[in-house]
């Protein structure tokens, strides 16, 4: 979701620095103006019921520029203290959320309809933050702010970086308010990341690649009726994939491209995330769960204020997340980088598959051939993938039964099957194509 939300600004760098200095109110308005900015077609199975904060109470937060840190008394007068900017960054570079790409121009709850130029906001898919969690990001961040709390082991953040710990804390490994739209944790909820280790197999019928590690502190329940067969039809879709796409560059020779196969294997695939997403279910745990990874994901992407402050400065996500891991005693995943590379794409493809667009093979056609955009993203899957899982897509056959080994502790269902181990757009809120 913050991915989107900075995607196409001008400066990306200043509009992210902006955002990791916000107030948590502020960021808070932002969830809950992408929540109502939704493309939320009528007649959608994936309508939601859940409503967000009203416009006309979260405009107000957007535009304010009231947000400040108190104010200097040296000239014997009240001045307001400044944003304190990384290091680089000039006032006039600060970005306000109102101004952010992904909700400017959003209605401001006085109009009847939205300004003309308006836009729907979308947010990534489930399988973003599954794919970025097995990073161990999440459980790298929460220990390095566990450690800044209770311990001088690290250096004292500077002023920028503590204001995106503040919001780590508050946002993403603390209580949100019960009233916010992607508030998911409870009582009955045992905690949160039981919660979204039980929504990843429920809809994908996998665990993550460090489940025992993490189960051990979260014991989770294991759906009954998860997407089990997900891995073997995604693999067998993205191996016919990849038969077609080098069947297309072949001048000479038979063709062996079977588009019935992928239409086929793409429609198993979109059946089993429609039966999930029945009214709208699990659309808010899918809305947090990329939320937070994608707010975890952009403090990686560059040598942001907290990667500065850790001396984690490097020349890539995986290089910086391993060197942040390291001051606390810790480590990524070694095949970060496949898993970062592939998150993006593989979002877009899931999203592509469950808008219906490759239900018949006329349509499926556009996987492999010609070269466009749709394709070489297809591409772009097949290899990140395979190097993220050592799964060879390319090979002739892909197995549809063989499934990874990983064996988390849940809290029932001690005979559910082993789940396959992904080492990690139906647009959201989108109408469901005809059948």
């Amino acid at each position: 979701m913050f991915r989107q939300l900075v995607h196409g600004s001008l400066n990306p760098r200043n509009a992210i620095n902006s955002l990791f200095l916000y107030h948590p109110l502020q960021i808070a308005a932002i969830v809950e103006t992408v929540w109502r900015n939704r493309n939320n077609a009528a007649g959608s199975s994936a309508i939601s019921p859940f409503m967000p904060w009203p416009a006309q109470a979260v405009y107000p937060i957007l535009t304010s520029k009231d947000f400040i840190a108190g104010y200097g008394w040296s000239g014997g007068t009240p001045s307001a203290l400044p944003i304190p900017l990384p290091a680089g960054m000039a006032p006039l570079d600060f970005v306000w959320p109102v101004d952010q790409f992904g909700i400017q121009n959003t209605w401001d709850g006085t109009s009847p309809f939205p300004p003309p130029l308006f836009k729907p906001t979308f947010w990534d898919h489930l399988i973003y933050a599954y794919v970025i969690e097995n990073t161990r990001i999440f459980e790298i961040f929460s220990r390095v702010l566990e450690t800044y709390m209770f311990s001088e082991q690290l250096e004292t953040p500077s002023p920028p970086s503590q204001l995106f710990w503040r919001n780590l804390e508050f946002l993403i490994f603390g209580d949100a308010m019960p009233s916010m739209v992607w508030t998911t944790a409870g009582r009955t909820r045992r905690d949160e990341v039981a919660n979204r280790l039980s929504v990843y197999y429920w809809m994908f019928g996998i665990d993550l690649s460090h489940a025992p590690e993490v189960a051990r502190q979260h014991p989770y329940l294991k759906p009954d009726h998860a997407n089990r067969d997900f891995i073997p039809t995604i693999e067998s879709m993205l191996g016919e994939v990849w038969r077609g796409t080098m069947n297309a560059k072949n001048l000479i020779g038979p063709n062996e491209t079977d588009s019935t196969a992928i239409a086929t294997l793409a429609r198993r695939v979109y059946d089993m995330m429609a039966t999930r997403r029945l009214n709208g279910n699990l659309s808010r745990e899918e809305f947090r769960a990329v939320g937070i990874m994608s707010f975890l994901h952009l403090a990686v992407l560059y040598d942001s204020p907290a990667v500065v402050d850790l001396k984690a400065t490097a020349s890539s996500p995986e290089m910086r997340l391993q060197k942040i891991a390291e001051r606390v005693g810790m480590s990524a995943h070694p095949k970060s980088k496949p898993f970062f590379d592939l998150a993006g794409p593989f979002s877009k493809l899931m999203q592509e598959i469950e808008s219906g667009a490759f239900n018949k093979p006329a349509l499926a056609q556009a996987l492999y051939f010609p070269a466009t955009a749709i394709s070489q993203n297809a591409e772009v899957v097949i290899d990140q993938y395979s190097l993220a899982t050592g799964r060879d897509l390319k090979s002739q056959t892909v197995s549809t039964v063989q499934r990874a080994k990983t064996s988390p502790v849940p809290m029932k269902h001690a005979t559910a099957k082993p789940a396959p181990q992904l080492a990690a757009r139906r647009p959201n809120g989108h109408a469901t194509p005809a059948h």
